[in-house]
This record gives structure tokens, sequence and C-alpha cells, in this order.
């Protein structure tokens, strides 16, 4: 399911690695089955268990098993299987050290509904629609045969955006407005300009629509999307490069042309919802944030954010609605709560009304899709109760690594140790031509700071492994191996 912007997917934290893919494993898949599940037991650990249809799941899944990619089809089997047996004896050991009885750990499930039931809406609303066939791949790869040099400028007010379009009417450089008055932090001070040649094929249908009659030095009119108003201007065009065959390419294409389905759908669908929910951000809160929180210096920001009381914001100021729906009222205390709570890579730049605006229809729009899948039930479907298993089981591991395999118990390496992993380097590189290997402190400092990463990784891999071979003895997990052999290899993707 393609994950849209400002609807965040669930995000845990990455681990160690115990072979190359089972970060991405730790952090995505894993979790025991959920009641409901009747096909065959593939592994049990203690009283949990990992069913033949929870790893065909996993297996199908193209996201999971990327980081398999280029392994030979056993060996891809056998590695996913011992990733998740690992997986679930670490969580094992977690309950057993009494993990479970962490007070966060009760409120794993309501942290990741709200991140998890947009995408079973989306799939639910939405996936079905969205097969291309050979014949509508064919069109759309023949579509691809030219690339364009664009220039974008964005603003999240349409009124504004009015204003800049009448100045490049009126002559004024494309690049001069961007500067001025795009609030797009990517190209704004490139005068607008996107870095890298875009085909037809990697913009949303209605952009496609309104750029593909322009020539060179044209711009469109306001194009309108749900993350704002945007002009586009082509700075130059020209046959493309690279391009492939229809059959060398016709998987890929089908694979974009869902995509862009999937993706206009999607649009579609959020912009009815706004509709129908009469979101409208604006209200009387507004010029409290403009005045009393967009202007503050960053320290006094952060705090106002902490606690807005002590950044000298009254009660009365906190109560004032920023954004309103079918009822509800969201006002500035609400803002700042969620800006707290928000994973900071999903923060809004705090002196920016516009991102902080997007932040809270973003957020808006979250919580009207969580009332959506909730009243369709898909709270209690069996892939959303899996999903939440997963999650669950993700936070003891986590917790299990914390207490078990602290950076104490990692060290630091000797310098004996750090000449050793300098010299397999340069070996692996092919050798120095018969000069002497240098020394790890002869290195430039950017070079050691990879080699000691190399030493910490191999080092951490190490402890999980002999970890994981402690709990092997220990807690006795059973392995269904008939059971394994009869799974299909490869399993077909999800979305096949």
């Amino acid at each position: 399911m393609t994950r849209r912007p400002g609807f965040a997917v669930l995000r845990l934290s990455s681990l160690p690695r115990l072979v190359p893919a089972v970060a991405f494993v730790l952090a995505v898949v894993t979790g025991c089955s959920p009641g409901g599940d009747s096909s065959p037991t593939l592994v049990k650990v203690g009283s949990h268990k990992v069913t033949v249809n929870d790893f065909t799941s996993y297996a199908s899944d193209p996201q999971v098993m990327a980081p398999y990619q280029g392994l030979p089809d056993s060996l891809a089997k056998r590695t996913l299987l011992d990733d998740l047996l690992s997986y679930e004896l670490f969580a094992e050991a977690a309950r057993r050290q009494g993990l479970d009885k962490d007070t966060a750990y009760a409120k794993v499930e309501e942290t990741v509904l709200p991140r998890i039931l947009p995408d079973a809406l989306y799939d639910s609303k939405i996936s079905a629609q969205v097969k291309a066939s050979d014949d509508e791949a064919k069109l759309f790869h023949e579509r691809q045969k030219d690339e364009y040099q664009l220039g974008v400028i964005m603003t999240s007010d349409s009124m504004a955006m009015h204003s800049l379009l009448q100045r490049l009417d009126k002559g004024e450089p494309f690049e001069q407005v961007a500067r001025t008055g795009s609030q797009d932090p990517t190209t704004a001070g490139q005068g607008g300009r996107i870095a890298d040649w875009i085909t037809i094929g990697q913009l949303p249908p209605d952009v496609e629509a309104a750029i593909t009659p322009l020539a060179k030095g044209q711009h469109t009119g306001i194009v309108q999307q749900r993350t704002g108003s945007y002009v586009f201007q082509v700075f130059d065009k020209r046959a493309r490069q690279d391009m492939p065959p229809f059959e060398e390419a016709k998987e890929q294409a089908k694979v974009s042309l869902e995509s862009r389905k999937r993706g206009a759908l999607v649009d579609k669908y959020l912009m009815g919802l706004k509709t129908s929910h009469g979101l409208v951000v604006e209200g009387a809160g507004w010029d409290v944030v403009r005045e009393r929180f967009l202007v503050l210096p960053d320290s006094l920001a952060a705090l106002a954010v902490i606690d807005p009381a002590a950044a000298g914001l009254p009660p009365e100021d906190l109560a004032k609605p920023v954004a309103k729906w079918k009822g509800t009222t969201y006002t500035v205390r609400d803002l700042l709560t969620d800006i707290g709570k928000a994973d900071p890579r999903e923060r809004p730049q705090l002196t920016r009304e516009d991102t902080v605006k997007m932040f809270v229809e973003g957020h808006a729009m979250n919580e009207i899709l969580v009332n959506e899948a909730k009243q369709q039930g898909l709270d209690k479907s069996p892939k959303v109760k899996r999903q939440v298993e997963r999650a669950k089981a993700a936070f003891l591991v986590n917790k299990y690594l914390e207490k078990n395999l602290s950076q104490a118990q990692l060290g630091t390496p000797s310098p004996a140790e750090l000449d050793s992993v300098t010299a397999a380097m340069v070996s692996g590189m092919g050798g120095t031509g018969g000069r002497p290997v240098p020394k790890f402190s002869d290195l430039p400092p950017v070079i050691q700071q990879q080699i000691a990463n190399d030493w910490m990784q191999r080092k951490r891999q190490a402890l999980l492994k002999a970890e994981v071979d402690r709990l092997k003895a220990e807690i006795k997990p059973e392995v269904n191996e008939e059971e394994f052999a009869r799974i299909p290899w490869p399993v077909p993707a999800e979305n096949a």
C-alpha cells in the first residue's frame, strides 16, 4: 500500500542485525499469530507460535523480502525462518523476564492502531482497483519517451499562489518568483528547479496533464493537490536517454502505473473524506500561533511545546481552535501536545505557518481515517490483529536487547583489533600491491570511523548469535520441518 504523506506508517526501532536482512524483519514483520489462524504451527516458542500463514504472509511481502534478494531460493527461505525464530526467542525471553508487565507495553495497541488503521482502510477501499493490464502498461511505457527538467513553486495558501502566478504572467523570471514565494523547502533555494530529469510517469496524472502540452519555458496554471497549490515550469525537454524496450520494462511499467493509480485513488478518497467531515484548518487559534508561537526563538518554541504555561501561553489562548471537523474542535493546546508527541522526523518546522498547517491537516485526516476504519470493524480484522501482535513483539524484543545486550557489553576495540579489521578491509579490496598494510592510526578520520563501525557491527553480530544459541538451549523452540518443506517458494507477492 502506498504510504501517504502525513499518515505515518508504524516505525519501530531498528535492531542490531543477526544476518544482513534481520534488521528489516525485526522492525516490520514478526510476532505471534493472533487467535483465529487455523493453519498449522510452523514454529513454537514457549506458548507462542508462528503459523504457516504467518510465514507465507511475511514471505509474500516484497518489502520484507527485499533484504533477502540475491540469496538462492532455498537459502532465502531458511534465513527468513531462522530470523523469525531468533526474534521469537528474544520476545519469549522478554516475557520470562517480566518485560510484558511494563506500563508502556499495555499501551502498544492504542499507540500503533492510529498508524496501521489508515493503511487497512486504504487497502479495503482501494487496493482491488489498481491492477494494470499489459495494454495499459504498454501505453504508459510509450508515454515515457520524453523527459523534463522542471521547476516548481508550492504554497499552502491558494490566494498567495494566485499572486505568484500573476507575477509569472507579467514576465517575472520563474526562478525569482520561486526563491521569494515558494514554500517548498527542497527547491525554493534553487529557484524552484528540481534536480533530476523527470519522466511523465513519475508525476501525478493531473500534473502530467498540465505539463504535457507545454513547450520549453512555459509554465502551468495552478495545479491543486491535497498538500498545497503548485505551478510547474518546463526548463528543458529532451528524448529520454535510457528508454528500454517494452518487454524489458513491462513489469516495472505495471508497478509504476499501479502506484500512480493507487496514489490518485487515495488522494480522491482523502479529499472526499475531508469534504464529508467538513474539515477546515482555520480559527482564532491561528492568531495565537502566529503571534505567540511562530515568532519565538527555537528554544522558547520548544518550551511552548513542553510547557505552554511556562512559555507565557494562558489557558484562554490554548483553548482557541485551529481546526474543526465533524464532532471535533482541535485547539492550540491539542496542536502543541501533538507536536510534542510526534516523531522528530514528522514534526513541522516551528517557524513556518504552512508546515504547521500541513501538520494539523495531517493529524486531523489521520483521526478521520482511524474513526472510519473502526466504524468498518477493521480494528478487529485478522490482519490488523496480526500487526498489533507484531508491534507488541517488537516492543518486547527492543526491551530485551536494551536490558541484556547493552553498549557496555559491546565494549571498545583495542588497537590490535582495529589494525586487524583494517588489514581485512584492505585484503578484501585487493591488497596493497606489495606495499605495507597501513595501521589504523595512519588512516584519515573518516576511514577510521568506518572501520570502528565495522568492528562494532561484527561484535554486535557475534553477541546476538551467542545469545540466540543460549536461548535455543534454554527455551527449546520447536520447528515443524515437514510443514516448512511443504511451503512453496518463492511465495507469490501480496499484490501480484
